[in-house]
């Protein structure tokens, strides 16, 4: 809730899911902003992440 308030936040707060769960009831102030999730899918939430920080992801090679 402090980083919510603060001014120098906005655009900075990425709520990200890392266990499933309803999350509406427990942070509901956070509803507005877009969650990223990374219960189904790891590299698809790293991307994602990094998109709206406007960073490019390339997944690691496990073979490399």
């Amino acid at each position: 809730m402090f980083a919510l308030k603060q001014k120098q936040y906005n655009d900075r707060i990425v709520p990200v899911l890392c266990t499933i769960c309803d999350y509406d009831d427990v942070f509901w102030s956070l509803s507005p902003y877009q969650v990223i999730d990374f219960t189904q899918d790891f590299e698809a939430g790293c991307s994602a992440l990094l998109r709206i920080w406007g960073i490019g992801y390339r997944p690691t090679d496990p073979a490399a």
